[in-house]
């Protein structure tokens, strides 16, 4: 089957692209004009995002230029679909790949264990150069390091939103634990980041609180820095539903210290 994609044709399988996700499996077994021509267009999507979208379909995992991950699949790819669930349902990065291990079997996680730890620390460590650059004084490396950070951001969040779009779980879980330890790290020095709370409430609906509360959890645990303040003001009062979740995160964890 072919995806067609702006000016760009992906030549797939059926057998690994319908298999997993439901949209293209109704949209090349039914009585549809997609199913006959053996081909579907996907003019409302990014093709750069779909390129990788198609690559966790075929791998298991996606390329972001932080990632290492030696076309190895993700932990999140090999968690069974219930395991995926309950993983979206717990906090971000409380569920990580590093830390999925309670909810999958133990003799699957015998093969992969090694290769799994050795690139989440290469993951962390590509980030940790990143704020290390700035923290020494290295301004113009810093700065190039986290304009590029800012697609490692938005790229995440952009595969999430689609994976919900096409309902590929496994993906939307890895997705979200990449943007969630992509933030966490930079979000304070990446002058972006305002830009990519902004895109979170514009792609994602109030009722997917999986995205959303990991910026309100961040932003809230230093909302009472006048930087922080004046950096997230205009996004806060554009987005009413973001500026409530960091009031609740900072009530939260102002009764944890009283």
């Amino acid at each position: 089957m072919t995806i067609i994609c702006g000016d760009r044709q992906f030549k797939t399988h059926r057998a690994v692209v319908c298999t997993q996700s439901p949209f293209f499996d109704k949209a090349m077994s039914g009585n549809f004009m997609e199913s006959k021509s053996r081909s579907i267009e996907l003019p409302e999507d990014d093709p750069d995002v779909v390129e990788r979208f198609l690559e966790f379909l075929y791998t298991g995992t996606y390329t972001d230029g932080v990632n290492l991950t030696w076309v190895k699949p993700s932990k999140a790819a090999l968690l069974d679909p219930k395991a995926v669930i309950q993983n979206l349902q717990q906090p971000a990065c409380g569920s990580q790949e590093e830390d999925m291990s309670a909810t999958e079997d133990e003799g699957s996680q015998e093969g992969s264990q090694d290769w799994i730890a050795d690139a989440a620390g290469d993951e962390e460590s590509e980030l940790t150069k990143v704020a290390e650059a700035v923290a020494e004084g290295r301004r113009q490396e810093g700065l190039n390091q986290l304009a590029e950070l800012r697609n490692d951001m938005t790229l995440p969040l952009r595969l999430y939103v689609l994976a919900d779009k096409y309902d590929v779980p496994a993906l939307r879980l890895l997705a979200r634990d990449r943007f969630c330890r992509a933030v966490e790290l930079v979000w304070e020095e990446a002058e972006c980041f305002p830009d990519v709370v902004d895109e979170l409430y514009q792609t994602t609906p109030p009722t997917d609180t999986a995205m959303r509360e990991i910026v309100c959890r961040l932003v809230a645990a230093v909302i009472h820095v006048p930087r922080v303040r004046e950096k997230m003001r205009n996004v806060m009062m554009k987005h009413g539903g973001f500026a409530v979740g960091v009031m609740e995160y900072s009530i939260h964890l102002h009764t944890l210290f009283v």
